[in-house]
């Protein structure tokens, strides 16, 4: 007898690796912390002990070819999924330092499609991990008696934190940050995007 599981509504969380993350990070981090230098409060947010930026990297020159490289990968992620070809993506943008023994709060991003990470400075694996909640678990009536955790039956999916790699991910998917337990800074650039229609002047 063959059973055959039909998986359906499935989340995606896409994510890619740049070539020229070295350099390419190199000089990100120098534009980031001369930002908190600048503002060294920052904003709270979700961030735990850690430093965060106003929600405008998008408008700032210097970041530039990486908020050039969100649109593109999003672009890219949107035609995979059929959205209309006239539409226009927008984004915002903040920067997220976490130091030893900083997180971030379990959230979800409201009233946008896409929402990412993009890592520039880390110590793996102890920086910690990127965490992402299965949005149905408050609708189970019962949980699995499981020896191990799979794909079906797991309440939460850690996925892996790496230098110049960027993970995008529907903005209402639950997600928080574990605890920074290296002894360096964690740095990275968040953002939401939304696609709009094209402004006609």
């Amino acid at each position: 007898m063959q059973i055959v599981p039909n998986y359906l509504f499935p989340t995606a969380v896409w994510n890619t690796l740049f070539d020229d993350w070295e350099s390419f990070n190199a000089t990100l981090l120098e534009q980031i912390y001369r930002l908190r230098d600048q503002d060294p409060a920052g904003v709270e947010n979700t961030n735990v002990r850690g430093w965060q930026s106003p929600n405008n990297v998008q408008n700032l020159p210097e970041f530039e070819p990486l908020n050039l490289r969100i649109l593109q990968v999003c672009q890219r992620i949107a035609e995979s999924q059929h959205f209309h070809p006239d539409l226009v993506l927008q984004h915002e943008a903040w920067i997220n330092i976490n130091p030893p023994g900083a997180s971030n709060k379990i959230h979800f991003h409201a009233n946008c499609h896409f929402s990412g990470i993009y890592y520039i400075s880390l110590k793996p694996p102890e920086c910690g991990s990127i965490f992402f909640r299965d949005p149905r678990v408050a609708s189970r009536m019962l949980t699995y008696p499981t020896t191990q955790p799979t794909e079906f039956t797991s309440d939460e999916v850690r996925m892996d934190p790496e230098a110049g790699r960027m993970y995008v991910f529907p903005g209402w998917l639950e997600h928080g940050v574990e605890e920074n337990r290296s002894d360096q800074d964690r740095v990275s650039i968040a953002f939401n995007v939304v696609a709009g229609k094209r402004q006609v002047d």
